[in-house]
């Protein structure tokens, strides 16, 4: 026997009307455009006319459901063949997103039915009178077959048959062969939300970089597509990870704040969307700063069954972070420790003082001369002569030392663990090294010189205002002595 090839296009075109046989083949010629060619909604339209010839119905349609409560429900004619003009139904405004009370028990029965993926058949002369039966011979159906379509264990829709002309009885067979329609349209509504979660996906992707990512909770297993991961293109979509070496793959200093922010989220409002900060180690050992955002799935048990979201690269939103934390307790010009963060500091530098008993010292000094050097040379220079200033200084400090701008030329140093002898010492490197360290500006040398202030607070209760009021009695003496000096008051020690 030789062999005969083809395909579904015009298979079972000889079958008679109304046999399985036709039902069968027009099943799956439309199985074959739904996943393969034109998929939602147009091969939807398709599938309805080829069940609607192979069944001899007079109408095939498709109600959408779109809210239901304790009391109502809405639905939308989204989809519909008619086998002629007159029993054309789709466009009317009594089936455009319509809303029914579910308060008659037959229909209330039907929703019930409906909502747990059964099927439902009607011959209207064998019902009993009533509101069901009089909306059907309004109608005039003579008959009705009604399937649930089930998306995610949830009622997305029905799928309806309706005939005018026959009282027709189907028999479990047929029902059968037409559930298999209710799942091809199932499979259509999903691989519809699959392509514009990809459409979405990627347009984001346009936007940042960013990767998506599942964890199951029953398999203990996490997927992540590998964009994040790799430095280098890799030839998968599908990276699954243990949850242990998921793990590993995020910085140390992370890993416990995540579970716990992820056992808060689960133990509380679950509709939310769960976000984290972290930093993710990629393949090449390199860290980067990701957000991690996911929703939660249940099962009907309320258990939590999924985990799944994007994560998306924060680099640059933490750099601006960080610039912005810099901004905010840094001076702008020289970029050491500006006036609030000072005063901050120097309430914890008192109190560590007063509790281990040890002496620190607070250096107040600003530029000689410096208004003369702004109103001669200009802004400019003075900036110049500033930032300089700032760079010999942190050149000549110690890993603890804090120094800091508080405005114009005015600078503050604190001495952590220094006694009087030792600052005095440290003040008056500083004044020689500034003072043989010019800069240029425009072309011009320039020479800077300094006068400090001195105040020692020897592990006594003090207040920042009151060693500040010293540091700055001590810098206006030195600078009546004739400036580029460091004064320090006779019993300033606080």
């Amino acid at each position: 026997m030789g062999i005969k090839t083809g395909n579904f296009k015009n298979i079972g075109s000889s079958y008679e009307e109304g046999s399985n046989a036709a039902v069968l083949s027009a099943i799956a010629r439309s199985a074959e455009e739904l996943t393969t060619g034109k998929g939602w909604p147009d091969g939807v339209n398709d599938l309805l006319e080829a069940l609607g010839r192979a069944t001899g119905v007079s109408r095939v349609w498709i109600f959408q459901t779109i809210e239901i409560t304790d009391s109502h429900l809405t639905q939308n004619y989204t989809f519909e063949w008619a086998s002629a003009p007159r029993y054309k139904q789709l466009g009317m405004p009594m089936f455009s997103m319509f809303t029914n009370k579910i308060n008659r028990p037959e229909y209330r029965e039907t929703v019930w039915s409906r909502q747990r993926g059964e099927w439902q058949k009607m011959v209207t002369n064998r019902i009993e009178p009533g509101w069901l039966r009089d909306t059907l011979e309004v109608q005039k159906i003579k008959s009705m077959l009604t399937i649930s379509i089930m998306v995610e264990d949830q009622w997305w829709g029905t799928l309806g048959f309706d005939d005018c002309e026959r009282a027709y009885d189907w028999s479990d067979e047929e029902i059968a062969l037409l559930k298999t329609a209710g799942y091809l349209i199932s499979n259509a509504v999903l691989r519809d939300r699959l392509s514009a979660k990809r459409r979405q996906f990627s347009i984001l992707k346009q936007l940042t970089d960013s990767s998506v990512w599942e964890f199951d909770f029953k398999t203990g297993q996490i997927w992540c597509s590998p964009e994040l991961l790799y430095s280098v293109p890799v030839p998968t979509d599908n990276i699954r990870f243990s949850l242990h070496k998921a793990l590993h793959l995020i910085h140390p200093d992370d890993r416990r704040p995540l579970l716990a922010a992820a056992r808060q989220y689960l133990q509380g409002n679950r509709k939310n969307v769960f976000r984290f900060d972290m930093r993710l180690f990629t393949d090449c050992g390199d860290l980067r700063w990701v957000e991690l955002i996911g929703n939660l799935r249940s099962g009907e048990d309320g258990k939590p069954e999924q985990l799944a979201g994007i994560l998306i690269d924060i680099r640059k939103r933490k750099r601006e972070e960080q610039r912005l934390r810099e901004e905010a307790v840094t001076d702008p010009l020289t970029g050491v420790t500006n006036r609030r963060l000072f005063e901050h500091r120097l309430q914890e530098y008192i109190d560590f003082s007063v509790s281990e008993r040890t002496p620190f010292s607070l250096l107040f000094f600003d530029i000689d001369h410096f208004k003369k050097l702004n109103d001669t040379y200009g802004h400019p220079t003075g900036d110049k002569g500033l930032c300089h200033l700032t760079k010999v200084l942190e050149d000549q400090l110690r890993g603890d030392d804090l120094l800091a701008r508080l405005g114009g030329d005015e600078f503050a140093l604190i001495l952590p663990k220094t006694d009087q002898r030792t600052a005095t010492a440290i003040g008056e490197r500083l004044i020689r090294t500034v003072e043989s360290s010019p800069f240029e500006h425009d072309g011009k040398t320039h020479w800077l010189t300094i006068s400090i202030g001195l105040a020692v607070s020897n592990g006594k209760l003090t207040t920042p205002a009151r060693i500040i009021e010293t540091a700055d009695a001590a810098l206006y003496e030195a600078k009546q002595r004739g400036r580029n000096r460091l004064a320090v008051l006779s019993g300033c020690a606080l």
